[in-house]
């Protein structure tokens, strides 16, 4: 809509003046044949007169309108100049931002940040699992239980065999007598972390 109305404008200008040139002329033309009907004795020379004023009005009002031309047609081109910066100074800034998220996304999906929390999401998950299993372990244990878990080659904690020597010192204190003997019996027996074993062995100690 902002370069409909420049445009209109101009077009308006233009016709004003091809009237004007028009409406010129045709009075230097009336002019002209005035001229030549009252002319008598000197009617050559009226003629040539009548002749020098036609061309020199229809000159001028030709000039005047070519100018006019030439002013719209600058206009013009500075509206399309404008126009076209304006795009691509949007544009520019529309590339600006959409590099600046890809670069953001690009170091929020690199692979050792993505591994990174993923793994440590999962092990805090875990970790408040086997706390919640322990606990519960810890209070509804009964006697029967506690034996069977002192039996020769059975494993004294669930998937004790694929916990690391750092993750089993970190519950034998809050493991029962039974629990600990259990885990001890068993790590002397299958797996012999010294690590382990010390912790068990301080456990029971301090039980005693």
């Amino acid at each position: 809509m902002t370069r409909t109305n420049p445009l209109r404008r101009s077009g308006s200008r233009l016709q004003k003046q091809g009237t004007l040139w028009f409406q010129q002329t045709r009075n230097a033309g009336e002019i002209f044949f005035e001229d030549a009907q009252s002319a008598s004795v000197a009617f050559a020379q009226d003629m040539r007169v009548a002749s020098t004023k036609l061309a020199g009005t229809t000159g001028r009002s030709a000039a005047g309108f070519q100018k006019a031309v030439r002013k719209e047609a600058f206009e013009w081109q500075a509206l399309v100049l404008k126009t076209r910066d304006a795009y691509v100074a949007a544009f520019e800034r529309r590339l600006g931002q959409v590099e600046s998220q890809a670069l953001s996304t690009r170091e929020a999906l690199k692979l050792g940040t993505v591994e990174t929390t993923v793994l440590q999401s999962t092990h805090d998950l875990l970790e408040q699992a086997q706390r919640r299993v322990d606990g519960r372990l810890g209070q509804n244990a009964k006697p029967k239980a506690a034996k069977a878990t002192s039996k020769k080659g059975q494993s004294p904690l669930r998937n004790y065999d694929q916990l690391t020597a750092k993750d089993v010192v970190s519950r034998v204190q809050r493991l029962s007598t039974t629990q600990a003997t259990a885990l001890l019996d068993y790590e002397r027996t299958r797996k012999k972390r010294a690590t382990v074993i010390r912790a068990a062995e301080h456990r029971l100690a301090a039980a005693s």
